[in-house]
C-alpha cells in the first residue's frame, strides 16, 4: 500500500483563546487554552453488524462519509477544521475564534449518517509566527515518517497545530503504530503528539517462551 501523509497546517492572523468550557457532556478539557479541548462523541446507532475492519469495502465506505462530510463543512464555510474517516469514526482537527464555530463543526459531523464517532481536537488559532513554526515542525515530521522504513505502508493522516502533532489513521499492527509516535515524539519542537492511529490486526498471544523470558 502506497504511503498516505496529507499535509494540513492552518494559518491564521488572529490570535483568539477558545473557552474551556464544554459543548456536550462528553467534552474534556485538555490542558487548558493552549491544547483546546477534545470531544468523542456517538453519532449513529444503527452500525451494520456486518462491518469488519480492514475490509476494502468499508475503505470505500470511509472515502464516501470523509467526501460527504467535507463537502458539508465546505458548505457550511468551516474552512479552519479538517475532516478524516477511518473505519466510521470521524476525527475533526481545527483551529476556532469562537466557541460557537467549533459546536457548528460537530453539529455538521452529526449530520452524516453512518458515522460510528465523532473525535474533535480543536485548538484557539494560532499567530502567524506559530503557524509558520507548525509548517516547519511538519515538514520535519513527514520527512521523519517518510524516512522510517517500518513506516512504509502505513496508512496516515499528519497535522501539526500549535506545536502539537496529531497522527491519525491505521496502522498494520501495535509495533507499527508505537515506531509512528515514537518518530514524531522524537521532532524537536513538538510539544504534545495526539494520537488517532487505530490498528488493524489484534495484538499476537505471548508464546510459551515469551512467558519464560519475561519471568
Amino acid at each position: 500500500m502506497k504511503k498516505n501523509i496529507y499535509h494540513l497546517v492552518f494559518v491564521s492572523s488572529i490570535a483568539l483563546l477558545l473557552a474551556g468550557c464544554a459543548l456536550y457532556p462528553v467534552v474534556q478539557v485538555a490542558g487548558g487554552a493552549l491544547t483546546g479541548y477534545d470531544a468523542v462523541i456517538m453519532a449513529d446507532d444503527y452500525i451494520p453488524r456486518d462491518h469488519v475492519a480492514g475490509g476494502e469495502r468499508n475503505r470505500d465506505e470511509d472515502r464516501m462519509l470523509e467526501r460527504r462530510l467535507r463537502e458539508r463543512l465546505k458548505m457550511k464555510n468551516i474552512q479552519t477544521v479538517s475532516a478524516h474517516v477511518f473505519e466510521r469514526k470521524a476525527y475533526l482537527v481545527g483551529q476556532f475564534m469562537e466557541q460557537s464555530q467549533a459546536k457548528s463543526a460537530v453539529n455538521v459531523a452529526q449530520s452524516v449518517q453512518g458515522l460510528k464517532t465523532i473525535n474533535c481536537k480543536f485548538f484557539p488559532m494560532s499567530t502567524p509566527r506559530e503557524a509558520q513554526n507548525d509548517t516547519l515542525l511538519l515538514g520535519k515530521l513527514s520527512k521523519r515518517i517518510g524516512e522510517t522504513k517500518r513506516l512504509d505502508n502505513i496508512e496516515l493522516r499528519l497535522e501539526v497545530i500549535r506545536s502539537n502533532a496529531i497522527l491519525i489513521g491505521e496502522a498494520g499492527d501495535y509495533s507499527q503504530k508505537s515506531a509512528a509516535l515514537a518518530v514524531a515524539a522524537e521532532v524537536g519542537g513538538i510539544k504534545e503528539v495526539v494520537d488517532y492511529i487505530q490498528v488493524l490486526a489484534p495484538p499476537k498471544p505471548e508464546t510459551e517462551v515469551e512467558k519464560v523470558a519475561l519471568n
